[in-house]
């Protein structure tokens, strides 16, 4: 999806924060005692987070580009 009005902006940042809430609660609930499993479940949510930086970073570069 690309963003295109600060809705949406809006929307993929909450995304984010909710995507780093889940980050944060398996570091601490599974890395102390699984380190590779921690490295499992971490990869999908690190993945999406970048997917949605790009996404901001896109919608950032067009703003700049148009003011």
């Amino acid at each position: 999806m690309m963003i295109k009005e600060l809705k949406q902006l809006q929307v993929t940042m909450e995304q984010m924060e909710r995507l780093i809430r889940a980050l944060e609660d398996l570091k601490e609930t599974v890395l102390p005692s699984n380190p590779e499993l921690f490295a499992a479940m971490a990869e999908g949510p690190l993945e999406d987070l970048g997917r949605l930086r790009e996404e901001v970073n896109g919608f950032v570069h067009e703003l700049k580009t148009t003011a």
